[in-house]
């Protein structure tokens, strides 16, 4: 035999619920029987009708905390600048803001890292981490070609001509190193012997063009100028001209665009 079902005693509080009479397809009203609470419905709540409007009134006074609490982070971000000289500068950098973003994600409670993590642990990994995007940069050095760029400066503190190698591509620009160039930077020739060395590191294959300084030794070295400026600028439109037409093979191998190559545009140039 089947024992019967429980019984439940009916939980009020307080509020009766309303008999609705719905329609049916034909005008006649069916009063349905009002629905009792269950025991459940005693640990439901309704939200008190004026709950949006008391939410408003605390985001008024969270907005005043939060202000606060902002400028007493700036303030200790701009006292670690002061301690230890930084740049202000370095407020502009993606990294930057990329730890302050991950900083505020872990919350509070965090342990800053410690000088050997810095020194050591994080620095090989972000090495290991660097050279992984050089190697995704030299696979588009090798299908669409890049730029290698060299920028000479004088380091007047220790008396010294250095140049920062460079390479360029759609990707983005690359640094490769930077050498004391004070024994070769007088002297054209060795100084193409290291510009080919570096064409060589980079591939020359892949390598379409060399960007040097206006200096003459850089030019005799890396070539000759694509643009001279004269006295008047009709002369300067004339000789900028002329060193189009002289290049323009070099010029056509800069463009690695399949959709300009296939038109008839590079064929009538």
């Amino acid at each position: 035999m089947t024992p019967p079902p429980p019984e439940f005693e009916d939980y009020d509080d307080g509020e009766e619920e309303k008999d609705y009479e719905p329609k049916n397809k034909g005008g006649l009203s069916q009063r349905k029987k009002a629905r009792h609470k269950g025991p459940l419905d005693r640990f439901i709540t309704s939200p008190p009708p004026n709950l949006l409007n008391a939410r408003k009134e605390r985001k008024g006074i969270f907005g005043a905390c939060d202000k606060e609490l902002r400028e007493k982070t700036c303030r200790g971000i701009a006292r670690f600048f002061y301690d230890f000289g930084l740049a202000f500068n370095a407020a502009t950098l993606d990294s930057f803001k990329e730890m302050l973003e991950l900083v505020g994600q872990y919350g509070p409670g965090l342990k800053p890292p410690t000088m050997h993590e810095l020194r050591v642990l994080l620095l090989k990994k972000e090495v290991d981490g660097t050279k992984s995007q050089i190697v995704e940069y030299k696979k588009e050095w090798a299908s669409k070609g890049c730029s290698l760029m060299s920028d000479g400066w004088r380091d007047s503190v220790v008396q010294k001509d250095l140049v920062n190698f460079l390479v360029n591509s759609p990707k983005g620009s690359v640094f490769v190193r930077s050498l004391d160039v004070s024994e070769v930077v007088k002297d054209a020739n060795l100084f193409f012997d290291l510009l080919d060395k570096m064409v060589d590191e980079v591939g020359e294959e892949n390598v379409v063009q060399v960007v040097t300084d206006n200096a003459s030794n850089y030019v005799k070295a890396g070539g000759r100028n694509l643009h001279r400026p004269a006295i008047t600028r009709f002369a300067t439109s004339f000789i900028t001209l002329a060193q189009f037409h002289r290049l323009k093979d070099n010029l056509r191998k800069m463009v690695h665009y399949d959709e300009w190559n296939a038109s008839k545009w590079p064929k009538e140039a």
